[in-house]
């Protein structure tokens, strides 16, 4: 049994298309982000994979041409703000692994974007039950090691932290159950989409990713979770415009709410009000070049007590104002390419994200990427063309 279902895998490879084989690499393993105690994140070696896939396409003349004009710009968008992180940050002699982390992670949603014009919304979708699948089973296992690793250094006597903490910071992805729980965040919405679009009935996988995001002791996914389903029910259906509109009402109103909760007794939720401060006497002093270029990616721990501890003012230091204006305006485009269906998984992604800094999620961009692809008219009527998926 085991003879032939290698022999139908290896026939199942052998006659996938470079572009779907490229979409294999990027799309159902995308969890597999920072790895601990693995020298290079998986996903980095798959989309290595998948440039392969794009450069014998190249030599081939087979590569796929992008024929939609709102694609075309989210990945001109996506490619000037890899480039000028790449540009910027190498002038900046920020370490190398750092930033071209930062600039692969939007680098999926280019290459998923391509390779979606030679393959079919059927192919795409199958692909996504299959992150779907291997995420729920993927952040189950991070769960349990993270657990027993946990009491195991509790049993030794060499667990260093208190309360819930002592259940943080043995994480198997990132190392740190805050960054765990922006992906699991992130899949949660997703699910909640894929189950909206596709009336397929995914009970099963949001409570398990629900009970996920309990153990992970986030509590930033406490307002993410609230402001995302509070969205949900009430906004989803809007179009970008009405979208955006949301979007910053619920922004300054979060702005508004932080303030009042200012002096709210909880240490952890009174560092990341430190954290400002201490950002704030920087930028009094900060020279021209370091506001508009920033100081280069893990410089922010030398500055701040915590680090920037929040992936947008991470960017906002650490690649300076343009840095910042860039991604926002990829975040922008995201919510118009799509018609403010994005808008689903980004509200919630950015409450949650106000709690931990990484520049290299490319979960949220295989998510955005699919999303945007299968909500694309040219996707949703592409029923010709026959393609082959491993199971």
């Amino acid at each position: 049994m085991i003879l032939r279902s290698y022999t139908s895998l290896k026939n199942s490879i052998s006659n996938l298309s470079l572009s779907e084989l490229g979409l294999w690499l990027l799309i159902p393993f995308a969890s597999l982000t920072n790895v601990m105690w693995f020298p290079v994140s998986p996903t980095m070696l798959f989309l290595l994979g998948a440039v392969a896939c794009w450069i014998f396409q190249t030599f081939n003349n087979e590569q796929p041409k992008i024929n939609n004009q709102k694609l075309k710009i989210v990945i001109v968008v996506c490619l000037i703000f890899a480039a000028y992180l790449f540009v910027s940050q190498y002038f900046m002699h920020a370490p190398f692994r750092r930033y071209i982390a930062a600039v692969m992670a939007p680098l999926f949603l280019f290459f998923i974007l391509f390779f979606s014009e030679q393959t079919s919304a059927d192919f795409l979708k199958k692909l996504g039950r299959k992150l779907i699948r291997y995420s729920v089973i993927i952040f189950c296992f991070e769960a349990v090691f993270r657990y027993v690793m946990s009491f195991w250094m509790i049993a030794q006597g060499t667990n260093p932290y208190y309360g819930i903490y002592q259940f943080k910071f043995t994480a198997l992805i990132h190392g740190d159950s805050n960054l765990v729980a922006i992906l699991l965040v992130l899949l949660l919405f997703f699910l909640l989409w894929w189950n909206d679009t596709y009336k397929e009935s995914l009970k099963k996988e949001i409570i398990i990713v629900s009970i996920l995001i309990v153990l992970a002791f986030s509590r930033a996914s406490i307002p993410a979770i609230a402001i995302g389903l509070f969205y949900y029910f009430f906004f989803r259906n809007l179009n970008w415009k009405k979208s955006l509109l949301v979007v910053f009402s619920i922004g300054i109103s979060g702005i508004l709410a932080l303030w009042a909760l200012r002096y709210f007794p909880d240490y952890s939720f009174q560092t990341k009000f430190l954290i400002f401060e201490e950002a704030l006497v920087y930028f009094q002093t900060a020279k021209l070049g370091n506001i508009l270029f920033g100081i280069g990616f893990s410089n922010t721990e030398y500055i701040l007590s915590f680090g920037a501890h929040n992936y947008f003012l991470m960017y906002l230091m650490e690649s300076g104002v343009i840095g910042l204006l860039l991604l926002c305006a990829t975040l922008l485009v995201f919510i118009k390419v799509s018609n403010g269906k994005i808008t689903i998984i980004l509200l919630p992604f950015i409450v949650q994200a106000m709690a931990a800094s990484s520049p290299f999620l490319p979960y949220f961009y295989v998510i955005t990427a699919l999303m945007i692809v299968l909500t694309q008219p040219k996707i949703e009527s592409d029923t010709k063309k026959n393609t082959l998926l491993l199971d």
